[in-house]
């Protein structure tokens, strides 16, 4: 089962990751094109129990990824994928003005 709280029979809380970003103008349709392959790819992985993308309502330069994984093993393997690349590649590219990220233990979503 996707989500759900930690319970007894689950060693660790799975890890949530939101990334928040604020991306240049004129690069805002690259960045959903590279992020629209991301999702989809993240969300066939295994180990990633949720993947979502959101625009900002009042700055739609801004978006924030939250994302949760079974365990850190799974987050680090979503880095080796192909289409983690293509966000990866996006940012080599430059047009990210600023990312910050927080990691937390998922104890109960959905």
């Amino acid at each position: 089962p996707r989500g759900g709280a930690a319970g007894p029979m689950m060693a660790a809380a799975p890890l949530a990751m939101v990334v928040e970003v604020v991306i240049e103008e004129e690069r805002v349709e690259a960045f959903k094109a590279a992020l629209k392959i991301d999702v989809e790819g993240s969300r066939e992985e295994e180990g990633c129990l949720r993947f979502d993308l959101l625009q900002d309502n009042d700055d739609p330069n801004k978006f924030v990824f939250y994302e949760v994984y079974k365990d850190q093993a799974a987050a680090d393997f979503h880095k080796t994928t192909a289409h983690y690349a293509a966000w990866a590649d996006f940012k080599a590219e430059g047009g990210v003005v600023s990312q910050s990220v927080i990691k937390a233990a998922a104890i109960d979503f959905v």
